[in-house]
């Protein structure tokens, strides 16, 4: 349900739209573990140096956007600037996950646990295993298996293929579709089955992959 706003005369708005799972993405990102359910915002964005300096990232970005000779007119320009703004508004305005990205330390998980993230984060285009993951980490893989499972509720085997799903997501925003295809960028993140990458994408992204693919360059 979209909320009404009241709009008054004689003033100037800007109104910004974030699709739901890019905020979910940079959430998932900032707290290093898939969010779910979907949460909301407080209608108000609370007095602050980061919502202070959040809206001046905005106006300076929508000046840019309408200046026909900024390189922000480019999408791929343009896109890591919006994924600036999804975080900086998740950091500025009120929402029931706002402690834990604003907070200097939320990890306390241990440290076996944050060291398979980080190989899975920076690996994920190889061929990884949770074997392998595990060896790295200094696990055994049943070890892995459930402490992935007390602290971030889910196995590292799901966990590894939510970061796939993002990076062939962000792929797919940013490829070029006259160059790059559906099938070459599911190769890349090691979905075997196409089939099964399309279906995941659509119930996360609300879209099949080639739309996604052709939507940007439309």
């Amino acid at each position: 349900m979209i909320p009404t706003i009241r709009l008054e005369a004689g003033c100037r708005y800007l109104l910004l739209r974030f699709d739901r799972p890019a905020v979910d993405d940079a959430v998932s990102d900032m707290l290093g573990r898939q969010v779910s359910p979907p949460f909301d915002f407080s209608p108000a964005t609370p007095e602050s140096e980061a919502a202070r300096a959040w809206t001046d990232m905005v106006v300076m970005l929508s000046e840019e956007l309408f200046c026909p000779d900024s390189a922000l007119t480019q999408s791929m320009a343009c896109l890591p600037f919006a994924g600036s703004l999804v975080r900086g508004v998740l950091i500025a305005a009120d929402h029931p996950r706002r402690g834990a990205v604003t907070a200097e330390s939320h990890d306390d998980r241990p440290q076996a646990v944050r060291t398979a993230i980080e190989i899975m984060e920076a690996e994920a285009h190889t061929p990884l295993s949770v074997a392998a993951v595990a060896a790295h980490s200094h696990m055994s893989v049943r070890a892995l298996q459930k402490a992935f499972r007390r602290h971030l509720q889910i196995s590292p085997m799901a966990y590894l293929r939510d970061v796939r799903l993002r990076r062939a997501h962000q792929d797919l925003v940013e490829a070029d579709p006259s160059v790059a295809t559906v099938a070459s960028i599911c190769h890349r993140w090691s979905f075997t089955n196409p089939g099964r990458f399309a279906a995941l994408h659509t119930a996360r992204y609300g879209e099949p992959p080639n739309a996604t693919l052709r939507r940007i360059h439309t």
